[in-house]
Parts: structure tokens; C-alpha cells; sequence
């Protein structure tokens, strides 16, 4: 049958951009998907996937990107143009995928990309400082989502495979698509999902075009208007000759905010500790490690540059070239107050059938101390990727095209964090502590008071440790050639081949042990208030009500002036052997400077080859179908360096029992390989039932690579008397392997009204699980932790979505629309306690029921959003603080965005983040074992936007 030449619509050209073939970033632009294109579309499946919010006529030329889009003698703008491509590409995609559109570039109304991807249904996002940072893809967690930006792998300057959102601006977004079912094409590695974030392309507009913002930024904890107001500025500035073959365009964001954290910490609790000297019967209690207070005041500046040309030499032969540069910087400076658990000096505890400890109390020897602490955890992320795509249109129904991609992040700020502690000793008090239930964090009472600082002693003095140093490379290129038939069922073959290589590095910096702790910790010296500036800090609310008689007021210092005392003769002749202490020091050049610490290095080289092969099918008929099948082969070799650094000797610091000293041989560098290969089948199929209702049924087999944390080699020593641990990793770990099977249903009223249900099983096995075993180290009892592949999961769930814009209302109520989605998630592997207990404690991360709802209002020169996002409680870590699984509370924010149109050029906006003032609560395996609390407050956005 003699197939349907089309034009492209906006549809049509949103279609393409739904796969890792996107603009300018890959080798295919998920043509298959969009296989009823004509030939005579503009040269190559890249190209058609640029127009992302373009029409294209028959003879290829661009329509004007900012004409309003006509549906029916409707114009579409604002907020519903956004909803209608975000639609579009959902309704002509294949596969199964949901995306956010921006109706032009940089109008997102989002802090960064993550908080703009939470409205997209089955992601949820993991929260921090004010904004969300990561996300999760029907229930599956930041490691298990694949990101790529403009269809190319983004490197990442987190420690493991997750890819930090928040340094990447909204601004810079065209269209950021989920894509939930695997086709051929489809960068192996994302279980959960594949996110491509789609950027603007010269080719999307005609001749000059600017578009910028200009805000004021108010942050505040307390959740009104206070503090200082920072700014933040876009701009975006392009040109594309007359005859449409050479384009340019530039962007650039800065982004300013100052923000108070508060939090609220146990440290994890400590399990199975034995209380038989109390009570015979107490031999496996659960209690905190402690209870610290800080406030985190931070200064986030983000900075984006992305840039693009587009050019055709040759009708038949066209260049994309782009890049983009962010950096995302945190300075923070935190003031905290903590009373740290001696489980030696617990003279009374009582547990709870649960073995929760409800109330302890210590004797009057000034084991306990008033900890007074100064620390800086310093961020400063970048993230650059610089590609060229060459695509060849052969003849009409031909083309091949060839991508070439650098990708790098890094954050290298070890050696500038620092964590120092002051204290003070209770002797002659006696502390008691109380559990607050699964309401409230536990709380102390009867310690000595906070605000006196001439009772100072010195206890932790060390730079570095706090972060580790982070470089991700990622080299990519790749080759795709397709052919597309205009008779018969067959409508397309696609075959293309790839070659990935990525290097990822760790190095922490710290203080040696024989300047630092290993001397100083303790209590042993005295400090004096005027030597270290110290004075009584306003910890303010302090997540207020969190724990009953937590202090508002505490002692702080300066960390500089601590350091500077420290090195002195008045400092260090208070010692045992100052002398030793001199030699060690001028060891270090005369200072406590954080050196990097070997037993700390690893680094992960990954060299991926992948080949895959594809044939798209459809049938015009009373019930048109489309049916893409293929399969993908992928082999992965992975090397794994670090250093072995053998421990010759281990003695407890008498002068702080709670620690102990380590005393290392010399360095031996070690590696290991690793390698793995799989074959991935898939088959996609769609079903027009009706030209409005829609089915589709999908299968494939994924993979996500093990965690790079948990291919390090490395070794990592706790010497904490009380719970002594050695971690280390497993070179040798296979991938993640999932049989996934998806069908779907999805009723279109009109353009920008639909629902639809999504349903999907997951079937996961090699999951990585954590054993800890118990092991002796030089006479001393260690818990050995390492990985291994162990585990089986099935996840399955719905996608529940509803958009519907109340047009039949009369004036004004007719601008009203609900946008919402409701994605309901679960599995085989809970988190109850007897679950993990009776498994090896073992869950799947991530898991939990989310949901957005959006109540719109457009009419006229208004646009106003209300936004709520909630999550239910998940599993966020298998083994947190001490060990323990640690679980997120259910948490619901509500958001609010509004604009004013002044003219077609200008307007005015005010955005509102958290206007409930909500936190955020962690607890550990039972309710009662709350260990975190977090507050952030609100932050308000008010500009002026404008476009020529």
C-alpha cells in the first residue's frame, strides 16, 4: 500500500524528539516513532526533532516558532501551550513517555530542572536546601534513572551514578521527556527511566530572536519575607540567516539565593547494643548516636551557559554543534549544638518491646559533653558537554548521521570543608534522655547550660573529610543509519552502533591523624573565648517543636581563629608530649591543611560498546497500529584502582573512649576488572481504537550498571569502639537486569484534555545487597560490609492521569483547568522491620506512592498556577547512618506561580515555593526512630519577563 506522504505538524515534530536521538545530541531522533514523516521533511530525523515547538511545512521550510499555536480558531499561548506539546508528544509517541514542555525557552517557573520534571507522571523528586535534586522514575531511585542531555549521557559530580539536578537551570529547557518503555535506540541504563533534557535550537526560530528575566529572590526559613533579596537573570539572544541554513544562539543564566537550612540529627541509631549490665534481658537495644542542632546558612549561586549552531551546507547534509557549560557553587556555614551517646556511662534505659530505647539516663563523670560545632560542607559542581552531529540525507528514504559528545563534571572542594568541635564536659550534671515517638525527634534535659563559653575545651580540629573530591568523564560517539519504505507494512529500519567510555574518581581529603583527632580529641585543652572569638549564637526556631528541649541559643567561634590557636605553644604545650606534636605539625607544613588521604581514592574506568537493529511496522487501517520491535546488545568492561593500605595497629584514645587510633602500613596500589554483555529485546505497539482513544502495549529487558560507589575497591574504616565497621567494595558486580511488560490506555477529549492509565511490572533481578558479617580486626570486633548480588524484586504499579481544561464554563470561569496525576507504586520487598530482618534486610530503595495536582486559571493577560506535590514515605537508603534503613516521611508542598501579560512582549511574574511551610522528617527502620528533621522555609520569585 502506497504509504501517506504528512507534513510535519507540531505533533508530528515533537514526536521525534521522544527517544536519545535529540537535538543535536544523538545519532537517531527516535524516527520510527514518527515513521508516517515524509521524506521530504527537513534532512534527517535531528532536524526534525529540533522543531520542537515548530511547525514545518511540506517543502521543509520552518514556520515562526512564536506564532501562537491554531487549534480549531482557538489561539493557544501561556500555560496551555505548554500542556498542548507536552500532550502531543505523549499522544504520537510509540513508546510510552511524558515530558513538561516550556511554551518558549527559559519560562519554566522552577527553581531547576528536577523541580520542573515532579509535575511529569510516576516522578516523584528527593528534596534538600529548598529545591529538589534528584528524582525517582516509578519508584526507582536516582541510580537507576538514565540522563541525558539533548539525547547525549550527562556526566555527574555525585559520588555515584545519580544525576544532581539542581545544576542545570530551568532555564535552559525546551522540553525535558521521560521516556518509560525501551525501544532499540534507547541508552542502556535506566531501569526506572530514560530523562532526556531537550535544550532551544537556532532552527527552532526565524531571524533575530531574544528572549530574558530578571528576578528578586527572598528566601526564608521562618516562611516569611526576610533576610536578604538576591538575584536572578536569563537571557537568550539568536539569529538564523533568511534561507534558514546557518543559525546561532546563546544563553545564560545566574542565579542567586541565600538560604538558612535547620535541622535536627541523630546520627542513625545504634542497633544491637547490650544493656545486660542494667538488665539481663536488655541485650539488643536501639538508641541515637546522638542529638545535634545546626543551622546551615548558604549562599547557592547557580551559572549556565549553553550555545548552538545549526548549518546546512548542503540541502542534503546538515551540522549541529552546541554546548553547555554550568556550574552550581554552595557555600554554607554551619553553627550547630549536639550531645553525643557514651553508651559506657548509661547508668538506666528502658526499652520498648520494639528494643526502642524510650528514655536513658548517664551518670554524673562528664562523659556526656555539651559538643559546640563549626563545620563547611562546600559544593562546587560543574557540569559541561560539547557535541557536533553530522547527519547525510542519502535520497529521501535514506540517511545516516554521526554524533560525537564530551561530557565532564567535577566538584573539588575536599580539602576546603572542615568539621571542629568545642565542648564543654556535664561533670556533675546528669543528662537524661527521652524518645519523642514518631512525632517528634527524641530530646535531652539536665545538661550544663549552653552559653557559657569560658568552660571551652578542644575536641575535633579536622579539615577535609566532610566531601570527597569528584571527576565524571564521559567520551561518547555514535554511528546510525536508517531506511524508510514507502509500500508494505514495513516502514522503517534503523541499525546503529556506539562506544562509550567514562572515568569517574574519588579522593577525599583530611587533617593527618597525628595533628588532628588522634591529639586534640578529648577535652584535654583548654580554650580560651577571647583566643577563638567565642560568643552565643541565635539558632532561631530551630525546626520549633521538633524536639521539646532542644537550646535556641548555643556557643559558636571562628574556625580560622580555632585552627590558628591550635597550632600555637598555648595550645599545644597543654598536651601529654607537646614535642610530638610540633614535629607532626611542621610535617604537615605548620598547619591542620587537609592532605588527600590514599585509603580514600578509587577510580571506576567503564568502556561500553553497543549495537542495535530495529523495524518500525504500520498499518492505515479502520484502527491504525504502529508496532516497533528490535533489540540492542551491550557489552561493558569495567577496571576498578585504589589503594591498599593495611592497619598495623588499633588503640582506644584514653582521653576519648568513644574513638579509636589507627595506625597504617605502607600504600599498595590494587585493581580489578570486571566485564558483562547482554542482549536487550523490545517491542513497542500502538493501537488508534478511535481517533481520540488510543492503547498501547509494550516489553523489554533493561539494565542499570552497578553503583559506582559499590565498584570502588577502597576500604573504609570506622574505629568507634561501640559500633566498628569495615566497608568495601566488589569490582566483579553485574548489572541490574529487569523484564519489563507495560500496556496503556489514553482518551484524548481535545488537544489539551486527556486521561489515561498506564500499568507496569517489573521484573528485577542482581540486585545489589549490602551483607554485613562480623569479623575480628587485631583483636578487635569489626562488622565487614560488602556487595554482593543476591536479590530479586518485583515492582509493579499504575499511572493514573487527568487534564482537563473546563472550556464549557461561562466567562470568567472558562479559563479554569486541573492538571493532575496520581502514580501508585509497590512491591514484593517491603520495609516493615520483620521484613528486613527475616531477608538480610533488603528492599528496593525509592518505592512509594506520589502525586501532583494543578488547579490553572488563563483568561486574557492572566495565568495563575497552584500546584500540590506529594509523596508517600520510601525507603531512601538500605543501610543510612550506623547501618540502619532509612525512610523519608510522607511529605506534600504546595507551589504557587502567576504572571500578568502587560503586552505580546512583556510581563510580570511572582512564583512561591513550600507556601505551607512544610519539613522534612526521616526515620530509621521503626516510626519511633526519627533521626532527622529538616526546615526550609519558603522562597518567593518576582520579575519581569520579555521576548522579541
Amino acid at each position: 500500500m502506497q504509504r501517506k506522504v504528512l507534513a510535519l505538524s507540531v505533533r508530528n515534530a515533537l514526536a521525534g524528539m521522544i527517544g536519545i536521538g535529540l537535538i543535536g545530541g544523538s545519532f537517531q531522533a527516535h524516527a520510527q516513532e514518527v515513521a508516517s514523516a515524509a521524506p521530504a521533511a527537513p534532512a534527517g530525523p535531528v532536524a526534525q526533532s529540533q522543531d520542537t515547538a515548530a511547525a514545518t511545512t511540506r517543502d521543509g521550510k520552518v514556520k515562526d516558532k512564536k506564532a501562537v499555536t491554531d487549534l480549531g480558531g482557538v489561539q493557544v499561548t501561556g500555560q496551555l501551550q505548554s500542556l498542548y506539546l507536552s500532550q502531543a508528544t505523549k499522544r504520537d509517541s510509540i513508546s510510552v513517555v511524558d515530558s513538561v514542555s516550556a511554551e518558549e525557552a527559559g519560562k519554566f517557573p522552577d527553581q531547576n530542572v528536577a523541580d520542573a520534571l515532579q509535575r511529569v507522571p510516576g516522578v516523584s523528586v528527593n528534596r534538600g536546601g529548598g529545591e529538589s535534586n534528584q528524582i525517582t522514575v516509578r519508584g526507582f531511585g536516582p541510580n537507576f534513572v538514565n540522563v541525558l542531555v539533548n539525547g547525549r549521557t550527562m556526566a555527574t559530580a555525585a559520588t555515584d551514578r545519580a544525576f544532581d539536578f539542581d545544576v542545570l537551570p530551568s532555564e535552559i529547557i525546551q522540553q525535558a521527556v521521560v521516556q518509560k518503555t525501551a525501544t532499540p535506540d534507547t541508552e542502556e541504563g535506566g531501569i526506572g527511566g530514560t530523562v532526556n533534557v531537550i535544550t532551544a535550537r537556532p532552527f527552532d526560530f526565524n531571524g533575530w530572536h531574544a528572549a530574558g528575566s530578571a528576578a528578586a529572590v527572598n528566601d526564608h526559613t521562618g516562611g516569611g519575607f526576610g533576610g536578604k533579596t538576591t538575584p536572578k537573570v536569563s537571557g537568550m539572544l539568536g539569529n538564523t540567516n533568511a534561507d534558514h541554513t546557518f543559525g546561532w544562539l546563546a544563553s545564560v543564566v545566574y542565579y542567586k539565593r541565600d538560604h538558612v537550612q535547620q535541622t535536627m540529627d541523630t546520627g542513625g541509631w545504634l542497633a544491637n547494643q547490650d544493656f545486660s549490665r542494667i538488665n539481663p534481658a536488655y541485650t539488643n537495644v536501639s538508641l541515637p548516636q546522638t542529638l545535634q542542632g545546626q543551622s546551615t546558612q548558604e549562599t547557592r549561586t547557580r551559572r549556565s551557559f549553553n550555545g548552538a549552531i545549526d548549518w546546512k551546507p548542503a540541502d542534503d547534509f546538515t551540522v549541529k554543534v552546541d554546548g553547555l557549560f554550568s556550574e552550581y557553587q554552595v557555600d554554607s556555614d554551619v553553627r550547630g549544638f549536639g550531645l553525643y551517646t557514651n553508651t559506657g556511662i548509661i547508668n538506666s534505659i528502658t526499652p520498648d518491646a520494639n528494643n526502642t530505647a524510650q528514655h536513658f539516663g548517664v551518670d554524673a563523670s562528664g562523659g556526656m559533653a555539651n559538643d559546640y560545632i563549626v563545620s563547611s560542607v562546600p559544593r562546587d559542581a560543574f557540569n559541561t558537554q560539547v557535541g557536533a552531529n553530522f547527519n547525510w540525507q542519502i535520497d529521501p528514504s535514506m540517511q545516516v548521521d554521526f554524533d560525537s559528545a564530551v561530557s565532564r563534571a567535577w566538584n573539588k572542594k575536599s580539602a576546603d570543608s572542615n568539621f571542629t568541635v568545642l565542648g564543654t564536659r556535664n561533670i556533675g550534671a546528669t543528662p537524661e534522655w527521652q524518645n519523642g515517638g514518631s512525632n517528634h525527634l527524641p530530646s535531652w534535659s539536665g545538661f550544663l547550660p549552653t552559653d557559657d563559653v569560658d568552660a571551652l575545651h578542644a575536641h575535633v580540629p579536622n579539615q577535609g573529610t566532610q566531601s570527597a573530591n569528584v571527576t565524571d568523564a564521559i567520551f561518547e560517539n555514535k554511528l546510525h543509519f536508517s531506511k524508510s519504505f514507502l509500500d508494505g507494512a514495513l516502514a522503517r529500519l534503523d541499525f546503529g552502533v556506539s562506544n562509550t567510555q567514562r572515568k569517574k574518581t574519588k579522593l577525599t581529603y583530611k587533617t593527618p591523624d597525628d595533628v588532628a583527632c588522634a591529639v586534640y580529641c578529648g577535652y584535654a585543652v583548654n580554650v580560651p573565648a577571647d583566643a577563638v572569638d567565642a560568643h552565643v549564637f541565635n539558632g532561631g526556631s530551630l525546626v520549633d517543636g521538633v524536639s521539646s528541649t532542644f537550646p535556641h541559643q548555643w556557643v559558636t567561634y571562628d574556625v580560622n581563629k580555632l585552627f590558628e590557636y591550635l597550632a600555637s605553644p598555648a595550645a599545644y604545650n597543654q598536651l601529654a608530649n607537646p614535642a610530638a606534636f610540633q614535629a607532626a605539625l611542621a610535617a604537615n607544613g605548620g598547619s591542620f591543611a587537609a592532605r588527600p588521604d590514599p585509603s580514600s581514592y578509587a577510580q571506576i574506568k567503564e568502556h561500553t560498546t553497543s549495537a542495535y537493529g530495529s523495524a518500525t511496522f504500520e498499518q492505515d487501517a479502520s484502527m491504525p497500529w504502529t508496532l516497533n520491535v528490535g533489540m540492542r546488545y551491550t557489552k561493558t568492561d569495567t577496571t576498578s584502582r585504589a589503594f591498599s593500605i593495611p592497619i598495623l595497629a588499633i588503640a582506644v584514645n584514653p582521653a576519648d573512649p568513644t574513638n579509636a587510633i589507627p595506625t597504617y602500613g605502607s600504600l599498595t596500589p590494587i585493581s580489578q576488572k570486571g566485564d558483562y554483555h547482554y542482549w536487550l529485546p523490545s517491542a513497542n505497539f500502538k493501537l488508534n481504537l478511535r481517533d481520540d482513544l488510543v492503547f498501547r502495549a509494550a516489553a523489554s529487558k533493561t539494565l542499570t550498571r552497578p553503583d559506582l560507589g559499590d565498584l570502588a575497591l577502597n576500604v573504609r574504616y570506622n574505629f568507634r569502639p561501640q559500633d566498628q565497621t569495615i566497608d568495601q567494595g566488589n569490582a566483579n558486580l553485574l548489572p541490574y537486569v529487569s523484564k519489563n511488560y507495560d500496556a496503556g490506555l489514553e482518551w484524548y477529549f481535545n488537544d489539551t484534555s486527556y486521561t489515561a492509565i498506564d500499568l507496569f511490572y517489573k521484573k528485577v533481578s542482581n540486585f545489589t545487597t549490602k551483607i554485613t558479617t562480623n569479623t575480628t580486626l587485631l583483636g578487635f570486633p569489626f562488622q565487614l560490609t560488602e556487595p554482593v548480588n543476591l536479590n530479586d524484586a518485583t515492582i509493579k504499579g499504575a499511572e493514573l492521569t487527568f487534564n482537563y481544561q473546563f472550556t464549557k464554563l461561562p466567562a470568567p470561569f472558562d479559563g479554569l483547568g486541573v492538571a493532575t496525576n496520581y502514580t501508585y507504586v509497590t512491591s514484593d520487598t517491603s520495609i516493615s522491620s520483620d521484613h528486613l530482618a527475616s531477608t538480610g534486610r533488603f528492599a528496593v530503595p525509592g518505592i512509594g506512592n506520589s502525586s501532583n495536582f494543578s488547579l490553572y486559571y488563563q483568561k486574557g493577560p492572566v495565568e495563575l498556577r497552584a500546584a500540590y506535590n506529594w509523596r508517600q514515605s520510601y525507603l531512601t537508603l538500605l543501610a543510612g547512618n550506623q547501618g540502619q534503613p532509612t525512610s523519608v516521611k510522607s511529605y506534600g508542598q504546595v507551589d504557587l506561580s502567576a504572571s500578568y501579560n502587560l503586552n505580546k512582549h512583556a510581563s510580570i511574574f511572582l512564583y512561591a515555593t513550600n507556601l505551607t511551610n512544610e519539613n522534612i522528617y526521616q526515620y530509621q527502620l521503626l516510626s519511633d526512630r526519627l533521626s532527622y528533621a529538616e526546615a526550609n522555609g519558603r522562597t518567593f520569585f518576582v520579575g519581569v519577563r520579555g521576548s522579541f
